[in-house]
């Protein structure tokens, strides 16, 4: 199983290079999906909005989107109040935004991004009690054997060593309460940074880098993510320089999941060795 994952597109200041470089990726590697975790575009326009759905469409592979805080119409205020998902949704048509079961895995999205928030900064992220019991039910439709995914935009755990700082409101909680229901992967963007870690010695969070040109302290940048086998997970950081792709890192992590998806998991890290 191969997965591209994608995230913070930023359509209205996106990375032609990067994009093409990216794209010609995917159509060699034909991933059995390709993952975009949300801010497709820079202000939520309807332009930027339909021109990052038609790329991710032009990959020729199975995608699925989440939205992230860059798709709400960003400085519209009367938008962000009253229809602050119309426009993804009307761009959206042709990609897979609801769970997404197969033999292979169980996607499942969540919707970190809000309009507006109670705090300074609004673009952070959320998720609710609510959120979290729909998506753990939904986690239990998962065939055998298949990987369990949830995507969000923000991280519910951020990690330590991020570009920005910040906190995705009720996340390590969220978090918690999923890998107790048996999700193994974690899927999200936001930050600009590429990253790999264990939560509890439990799941494994991901972030991705962008495609955009607003980088933070890494150039372009996706993730690979493979499972060789049933209970390993191989991660590749793919940076884009001059319009080339090229392997960042590679590492591996060895899931020891117990049968019963609500009884505690280990997983082992294997170093991190250059691809």
């Amino acid at each position: 199983m191969q997965i591209v994952h994608f995230t913070d597109l930023h359509f209205g200041c996106e990375d032609k290079n990067a994009l093409d470089a990216a794209a010609k990726y995917v159509r060699n590697l034909k991933p059995d999906a390709v993952i975009v975790t949300g801010d497709i575009s820079k202000d939520g326009l309807a332009t930027e909005l339909n021109a990052a759905c038609d790329w991710i469409r032009s990959l020729e592979a199975p995608a699925m989107l989440t939205p992230g805080n860059h798709d709400v119409p960003y400085y519209e205020m009367w938008g962000r109040l009253f229809y602050p998902w119309d426009r993804i949704r009307s761009a959206q048509h042709g990609i897979q935004c609801d769970a997404w079961h197969t033999d292979l895995w169980s996607i499942v999205p969540i919707n970190t991004a809000r309009a507006w928030q109670f705090r300074m900064n609004w673009a952070q992220g959320e998720i609710s009690r609510g959120q979290t019991a729909i998506a753990a039910a939904e986690l239990q439709r998962a065939k055998p054997g298949a990987l369990r995914i949830i995507i969000t935009h923000h991280p519910l755990d951020w990690p330590n060593d991020a570009p920005i700082k910040g906190v995705t409101r009720g996340g390590v909680r969220g978090l918690r309460k999923l890998a107790d229901a048996g999700a193994e992967l974690f899927l999200a963007g936001h930050l600009h940074f590429a990253s790999a870690r264990l939560f509890e010695t439990r799941a494994l969070s991901i972030v991705s880098g962008t495609l955009s040109r607003r980088v933070r302290h890494e150039p372009c940048a996706f993730t690979v993510i493979r499972r060789p086998e049933p209970k390993v997970i191989e991660t590749e950081v793919v940076h884009i320089k001059q319009g080339v792709c090229e392997t960042a890192s590679t590492r591996q992590f060895r899931l020891d999941v117990p049968q019963d998806p609500g009884a505690p998991a280990v997983i082992r890290a294997q170093p991190a060795s250059p691809s």
